[in-house]
């Protein structure tokens, strides 16, 4: 097992594998079979055809869209977005208060963030409100490398400017947490907060950003891109100026992992381990919290 598999510019057999799974039987049930034999074709062509060159995220955007054109097919999270927002939203004064009778305020807000890393349809397919419930309660002593966490809480006291990079609704709101504890201890901190620019799969946007009360702590700004990742050639101009120009760079989830991993030590990644592959690169059981160092 090596780190290239995850953050090699070609997708390995694993995350090939599950993209395929998720799209080659995508049509309806009602198809007529020449359809659904012309799409698996397209299907397996895209995937061939850009395997060497785009992230996995970027390929299941090609594949929606081939799904759309070819069914009319929309897979829009919408319902599941509010939901989520909702559901943790509903959670947010118990675990401020929770968080104010922390040992370490920052950690374990740290810590819930990563739990809500859960929130994941493009890993999981669907997502369990009860284990949900369950991560963010036991976060408090989720086991994370404490010389790392550590570290981060060191550069969040000191930076000047920070950009964080969100992942997923609902998360958000355990994201406004940590912003809220970092502001807390570095009130001279200029933070600016990243969203997608587009629905992609569950990620957050500008308007769930606006529903959980992100914009009131922080400056919001959108990636202008559709892709459930961050690709710097992708990504609008204030984007890559906010990352580039920022002394610290807080990524959430496992796709801005292997888009910017490996560029620059500014950065921090944090994520649950939420696939085999992860978990067996990482030697963790799923769903463990890891905070990755960023490397030149």
């Amino acid at each position: 097992m090596s780190l290239d598999e995850i953050t090699s510019a070609s997708l390995s057999p694993r995350c090939l594998s599950c993209i395929l799974d998720k799209f080659i039987d995508a049509s309806p049930d009602d198809a007529p079979w020449r359809t659904k034999a012309d799409y698996m074709r397209s299907v397996l062509r895209t995937v061939a055809d850009n395997s060497e060159t785009m992230t996995a995220p970027e390929i299941g955007r090609e594949l929606e869209t081939l799904l759309e054109r070819t069914y009319g097919i929309k897979r829009g999270l919408g319902t599941e977005k509010r939901h989520f927002n909702e559901l943790v939203l509903g959670m947010e004064e118990h675990l401020r208060q929770r968080i104010r009778q922390s040992d370490d305020p920052l950690g374990f807000a740290i810590r819930l963030s990563m739990a809500g890393n859960f929130i994941d349809f493009g890993q999981t397919g669907a997502v369990d409100d009860g284990k949900l419930i369950e991560l963010v309660g036991n976060a408090e002593n989720m086991e994370l490398d404490t010389d790392v966490l550590a570290e981060l809480e060191l550069r969040m006291r000191e930076a000047r400017t920070i950009a964080y990079l969100t992942d997923n609704c609902g998360e958000i709101v355990l994201d406004k947490l940590v912003i809220s504890e970092i502001l807390n201890i570095n009130p001279d901190a200029r933070i600016t907060t990243i969203v997608r620019g587009k629905p992609a799969s569950n990620d957050a946007t500008m308007e769930d950003a606006v529903q959980v009360g992100l914009d009131t702590v922080c400056t919001v700004i959108d990636n202008g891109d559709d892709v459930a990742d961050t690709v710097p050639s992708r990504v609008n101009d204030e984007t890559r100026a906010a990352i580039r120009d920022s002394d610290l760079v807080i990524s959430k989830g496992l796709a801005n992992y292997e888009t910017l991993s490996g560029r620059g030590l500014n950065r921090y990644f944090l994520f649950l381990c939420k696939c085999a592959l992860y978990s067996d690169i990482f030697g963790v059981p799923l769903h463990t919290g890891l905070i990755v160092r960023g490397v030149a």
